[in-house]
């Protein structure tokens, strides 16, 4: 499914050097046009497995049965929401595998290539899948982050923050002098 999900990474030294408030922003922007199909696959499977097989049971005729209605309502929501996790875990799993296929060398990722991939992961990429204001971005992302963590060495703690979250760190500049 997410094949070209390694193609993010290809400028990733580059988009990582010498990082400050401006240029963060213009690298999301361009990093978030450049690879928009991707997320847009990401963020379409998980919503399209949430919304398969969704009806309104409400029926406004039979009012006597509301107390059923809105059980029914509950199973399905809850339904949905299973869903959405299976399928963002799919997601996270294809996602994991294509980054490990391209940075892999016999079997395994080395812990300096894992920590820029980590870095990558928490200045780039989790910002880019919330960015995407999809209903499903937090939960693509939780499964995202649970599957790397499980997966690679050295990213136990790993976690993520919003764009907002990441640009609000930068020192700004006082008096052109810091």
């Amino acid at each position: 499914m997410l094949e070209q999900a390694g193609s993010m990474f290809d400028d990733m030294e580059g988009m990582l050097n010498r990082i400050k408030k401006k240029v963060y922003g213009e690298r999301m922007d361009f990093f978030r046009k450049k690879n928009a199909q991707l997320f847009a696959e990401m963020t379409g499977f998980v919503e399209q497995a949430a919304n398969r097989d969704q009806v309104n049971v409400k029926d406004p005729v039979n009012v006597k049965d509301q107390g059923q209605i809105e059980d029914q309502d509950r199973v399905k929501d809850k339904d949905q929401v299973e869903k959405r996790t299976e399928a963002a875990a799919q997601v996270a799993k294809a996602f994991a595998d294509a980054v490990e296929a391209r940075f892999a060398k016999r079997g395994k990722i080395s812990g300096r290539s894992q920590m820029d991939i980590n870095l990558f992961m928490i200045y780039f990429v989790f910002p880019a899948i919330l960015l995407t204001e999809s209903d499903c971005a937090v939960s693509l992302a939780d499964a995202i982050r649970d599957e790397w963590r499980g997966r690679f060495r050295d990213s136990a703690q790993l976690d993520y923050a919003t764009y907002e979250e990441i640009s609000g760190t930068f020192k700004e500049k006082f008096l052109g002098l810091f």
